[in-house]
């Protein structure tokens, strides 16, 4: 049987990133009727598995020069591979992306994961002009590529709002790739021993120099705790903050790296835990969207502390699933902890509704409706 070739692209994104690899990639796989092409980033060769081929483009830090010639590279193995689909999943593969379908002529999805232009103006990585001149530019694209975006994925759903002038697009949240879990209700009867977890994405705006001293603030209280920090760290000067954060700290065990971890690090560091926390900043390019670790969390039966915000309350409210506090509050901390250890929490399992395997029908019609196109 002849195999449609597919190709899933970024450029910092990890080879075997959550949504390309686990989600997208393994779900067609199951069809056994496609090729599939994993283009990102990579520190190593990955071998090939079943139906999925991984191709790095880049391997360098975020900020190196060579990044620049991602695009050639990206253009050089789309004509290697000759897709009918191409999913890109930012916006500076676009240009080389439109460049190769006019000549390949395959479809072209754009797999929006983030608002890179409010990105930008809140989160705190950039300033000035060269925060202004980067907007403009990420903007220019994104709007100079619609016309040649034959689809759009959305990872949230408020990007219906903050994105409207592109039709008909498909939601495809960030759920729980991962089967249902056998979860049963979680309480905490002594309090003792309890090990927090910081993960996935570590910079300023995630709120994880607040979850840290939130951490500490607890210690006093809770002496044998333990907090797990683990994840990448994209800002050098960001990874020396949480290093003297955590530095002759016995309780707090950080493992941050400049580069991608694997998923099944995290995955890992989720089945050693009993309390995720969730201290993200209140700000626009983060309040309106739903984590994917809360979705984790909640799939996972791992009960969390996220940062007040109402939409998350909603969500973790059915099940429950946590608790909203403010991190900020050092002053209260101890009796917003006493508070939270006192409830019972999954008394109502989660269904299929926090899965991926929810949405995953969506995300295959799409594609099968685009490869008979071309």
């Amino acid at each position: 049987m002849h195999q449609i070739p597919i190709v899933i692209a970024s450029v910092l994104k990890p080879l075997k990133d959550p949504r390309a690899y686990y989600r997208f990639a393994f779900s067609l796989r199951e069809t056994n009727k496609y090729n599939i092409n994993i283009i990102g980033f990579s520190l190593k060769k990955e071998p090939e598995e079943e139906n999925i081929k991984f191709h790095s483009i880049f391997s360098k830090n975020r900020n190196d020069f060579s990044r620049a010639l991602a695009g050639a590279r990206f253009f050089k193995r789309l004509f290697q591979i000759k897709p009918k689909l191409v999913i890109v999943t930012t916006f500076e593969l676009l240009p080389a992306a439109i460049l190769a379908k006019w000549m390949l002529g395959f479809a072209l999805v754009y797999d929006l994961q983030e608002n890179h232009v409010l990105n930008l103006s809140q989160n705190k990585t950039m300033s000035g002009l060269k925060k202004d001149l980067s907007q403009a530019f990420v903007s220019l694209v994104e709007s100079c590529s619609n016309p040649f975006i034959d689809h759009y994925f959305f990872a949230e759903k408020v990007y219906l709002k903050e994105f409207p002038k592109i039709k008909s697009p498909t939601l495809l949240p960030n759920k729980y790739y991962g089967p249902v879990q056998d979860i049963k209700p979680v309480s905490f009867a002594s309090g003792k021993n309890l090990r927090f977890l910081l993960s996935g994405t570590l910079t300023e705006v995630y709120g994880i120099l607040e979850g840290i001293e939130w951490f500490k603030s607890v210690l006093a209280y809770y002496p044998q705790a333990t907090l797990a920090v683990i994840g990448h760290v994209p800002m050098q000067g960001y990874y020396q903050k949480l290093c003297e954060a955590t530095a002759d700290q016995r309780s707090i065990q950080f493992e941050g790296s400049e580069n991608p971890i694997p998923y099944s690090a995290i995955l890992k560091a989720y089945a050693e835990t009993d309390i995720v926390l969730l201290p993200y900043h209140q700000i626009p390019s983060i309040s309106p969207k739903i984590p994917s670790k809360m979705y984790e969390s909640i799939a996972l039966g791992k009960p969390c502390l996220y940062q007040a915000n109402t939409e998350w309350e909603d969500i973790c409210s059915v099940y429950p699933a946590g608790k909203a506090i403010d991190f900020r509050d050092l002053t209260h901390s101890q009796r917003h902890l006493n508070d939270f250890l006192k409830a019972t929490y999954f008394d109502l399992e989660p269904g299929d509704e926090v899965l991926w395997k929810s949405d995953e029908a969506k995300f295959l019609e799409v594609v099968a409706r685009l490869t008979e196109k071309v």
